[in-house]
């Protein structure tokens, strides 16, 4: 009897999961999802309005609706919930700025066994957490600065960590969404292909 060729490609299918930042469904993520995109890849989004599509006007727009809708303690929750109901391998988890804060909380709890790797872009929220554990080797990427901490204290600590890369880059935080004000494509491009190598 031969072998459903549909039905191999589908158990070797890799999953990828991606946490958006605040900006949620939009435009600059859509991209994004069209250069990830692979016959081999099934993506996930998982972002802080249900899947809504989303069109804010700036940063401060899409932080009030964040707050209103969703804020950091909840999107963390999610992100749980999320990688808890993995069953298969979870070959590569992405998170951007808010998203990032929250997939680093979730990688520190129980249940996330099942993911492999972990591409953080700019978590600013990540500062009261970075002592945590994370159960998958984790990369973290930093902006040239942040707000509310030193971004090299930061990575010297992250470093310390069992399986955490931390570094930072020459671009600001938002630079891999074409919707920010920080956004580059130079730096885009640089780390789309570290994403696609990956």
């Amino acid at each position: 009897m031969k072998s459903d060729p549909y039905s191999y490609r589908l158990n070797t299918m890799q999953k990828l999961l991606i946490v958006s930042d605040i900006f949620g469904q939009c435009q600059g993520l859509q991209q994004l999802l069209q250069d990830l995109a692979a016959p081999d890849c099934s993506i996930r989004v998982l972002d802080p309005y249900q899947g809504q599509s989303q069109s804010f006007s700036d940063e401060p727009q899409a932080y009030q609706a964040y707050t209103e809708c969703c804020g950091h303690e909840h999107y963390a929750s999610l992100v749980r919930q999320a990688l808890a109901e993995y069953t298969d391998p979870l070959a590569l988890a992405i998170g951007f700025s808010a998203g990032a804060s929250a997939l680093w909380r979730a990688l520190a709890k129980p249940g996330t066994s099942q993911v492999q790797q972990a591409v953080l872009f700019y978590p600013g929220q990540i500062q009261p957490y970075l002592v945590l554990n994370p159960s998958a080797p984790v990369h973290v990427i930093f902006g040239a600065s942040e707000l509310h901490f030193d971004v090299r204290a930061a990575c010297a600590v992250l470093s310390q960590q069992p399986g955490v890369q931390a570094s930072s880059t020459a671009w600001q935080h938002g630079f891999m969404n074409p919707v920010s004000k920080a956004y580059s494509e130079p730096g885009y491009r640089q780390y789309l292909g570290l994403l696609k190598a990956l």
